[in-house]
């Protein structure tokens, strides 16, 4: 029986740079993002399309596509849904080299679903209440934080009882953003 779940780091480095982590299994990816795409976005919104549109009921694909890209390489996350409990993760990296594309297998695992789900709201939640929006923004430097996505996950992990209030969270930027909205 497997008791491990993967286990999600994200940070940004500089401006427009945002370093991550994913590990599994005793495995670990490492990824140096680039503000070229949306990784944050891409993700949470690939989670959500999983769960809105759950055509794994119907014996059909369930499955999510994103590419986060780094300087010099491309990662290619193959998210599928397995049923309503499990999913499998892969994830290959690619490197473009005078037209030689070349894939190769980082990482591999199935786990629950929601658990997935928790290794990404779980880091965001704690990062986002650390540096806050705007903060996240200026360094970011592109696109905003995908918040509609993030929440929506979040509720999905409060309907399903992974997700607990810590009101021991101390520093909190993101509490104190949202006050500013209802002065």
């Amino acid at each position: 029986m497997q008791t491990e779940f993967p286990k999600f780091t994200y940070t940004l480095k500089q401006p427009g740079v945002a370093y991550a982590t994913l590990s599994m299994n005793g495995n670990k990816v490492e990824f140096d993002l680039t503000n070229i795409s949306n990784p944050l976005g891409d993700m949470l919104e690939g989670l959500v399309g999983m769960i809105i549109t759950p055509s794994h009921i119907w014996s059909e694909d369930n499955v999510c596509h994103v590419i986060w890209y780094s300087e010099s390489s491309s990662y290619n996350w193959h998210i599928r849904r397995i049923d309503d409990k499990m999913c499998e993760v892969q994830i290959t990296e690619s490197v473009d080299f005078f037209g030689d594309d070349t894939e190769t297998e980082q990482l591999l695992f199935s786990c629950p679903f929601l658990q997935l789900i928790h290794c990404f709201v779980s880091e965001l939640d704690h990062f986002m209440k650390k540096s806050g929006l705007l903060n996240y923004s200026q360094q970011w430097q592109k696109d905003d934080f995908p918040v509609t996505p993030f929440l929506f996950l979040k509720k999905t992990l409060i309907d399903n009882g992974l997700w607990k209030n810590n009101t021991n969270a101390g520093k909190n930027i993101l509490a104190d953003e949202i006050k500013l909205l209802l002065l």
